[in-house]
């Protein structure tokens, strides 16, 4: 690990699972759970931003309070008038690929669906992420060309009454 002592990896795992009981606690689904507390911009990946770290994350006690809690929200009845229904697609990979996949999927105590569902969600995340970063940078360059633009023609006004 890099240089973070015992005590500090061990708050720092406390910190994560507090934030996780306390979103816990207000019912999400399990959705927004799984990316507030284990997503690619979620709580732990916050904490231990070093690839190292959040592998060695994975092995607490603490990720595994944090998967159980998944694990309960998943399992639970949505509060929906209707359950949405499930639908079946098949994906053709390389052999490598399944293999890669399936040693994964055991690494993490799960199935390949349920580690190919939060991939997915991963995915999905970060491009309405991106979308978004793209969609306010362009909005800041159109607020610049604006001010650029009324700074020119402000230029021009001042300097055609300016006698010297």
């Amino acid at each position: 690990m890099t240089n973070v002592t015992v005590d500090e990896f061990k708050e720092r795992c406390q910190q994560v699972l507090e934030t996780a009981r306390s979103l816990h606690a207000s019912k999400p689904d399990w959705v927004t759970f799984f990316r507030e507390t284990l997503g690619v911009d979620g709580a732990a990946r916050s904490v231990f931003a070093m690839q190292e770290e959040y592998l060695q994350f994975e092995k607490t006690k603490e990720h595994e309070m944090i998967k159980s809690m998944v694990a309960n929200l998943r399992s639970r009845k949505a509060k929906k008038a209707r359950e949405e229904d499930t639908k079946v697609i098949t994906v053709r990979l390389p052999e490598s690929l399944h293999e890669a996949l399936k040693a994964e999927a055991a690494e993490h105590r799960t199935s390949m669906n349920k580690l190919c569902i939060s991939k997915l969600l991963q995915v999905l995340v970060e491009q309405s992420e991106a979308e978004a970063l793209e969609n306010r940078a362009a909005e800041n360059r159109a607020a610049e060309n604006r001010t650029t633009d009324n700074g020119q023609s402000n230029r021009g006004f001042r300097s055609s009454i300016d006698p010297s």
